[in-house]
């Protein structure tokens, strides 16, 4: 009779997820993997299957992560312009901390050419662009954001700021330059 698990997978999958940000994908050895989930090699292959498959699913928690980040911004928010600044706003502990950047922007910046990656980082990137599109639709109806522009054109626009703002913290740490680039980036909707 086969052995069960003894581990905590989410635990397991959060300690991978922190090598792969740190280190990337192809520069993350299973030994790496095995250090860091303190797991043998069999149990990372016997629950996770391939390196690849242990990737992805470490992508997929740091998405969940990344969207409770989100939420905790929109329930704090008075209106849909305020929610996308608390956006911005909720990642900047992370950045003074030592930040590794955006996971996500990392992978596409290694892995895009793998096709199923490639695939995945298009489904996230429409996820993000819906949620800042529906975002600013409100914020057009309610007055808080202009209507200069359609709300896609603003979410490309937000969501390229945003991606921007998380590459330039990983080497920027001061708050008031930080802040600035916030309020730069989202004046256009203002």
């Amino acid at each position: 009779m086969p052995r069960t698990a003894s581990f905590n997978k989410q635990h397991v999958l959060h300690e991978a997820m922190l090598v792969f940000w740190e280190k990337g994908y192809n520069a993350t050895s299973m030994q790496d993997l095995v250090d860091a989930t303190k797991l043998n090699r069999s149990s990372i292959y016997n629950t996770f299957g391939d390196k690849l498959s242990l990737y992805r699913e470490a992508l997929a928690a740091y998405i969940k992560e990344t969207q409770v980040q989100f939420a905790q911004a929109l329930e704090n928010a008075t209106n849909s312009y305020e929610a996308i600044q608390l956006i911005f706003e909720s990642f900047l502990p992370e950045i003074y901390q030592d930040s590794k950047g955006c996971m996500s922007m990392n992978c596409k910046a290694e892995m895009s050419e793998q096709p199923n990656i490639k695939q995945w980082l298009e489904s996230t990137q429409e996820q993000m662009l819906n949620t800042f599109e529906q975002l600013i639709v409100v914020g057009q109806e309610e007055g808080s954001i202009n209507n200069n522009q359609s709300a896609r054109d603003y979410a490309w626009h937000v969501m390229n700021t945003f991606q921007g703002f998380r590459m330039t913290g990983i080497l920027e740490k001061d708050p008031k330059t930080l802040k600035m680039i916030i309020g730069n980036g989202l004046s256009i909707l203002a």
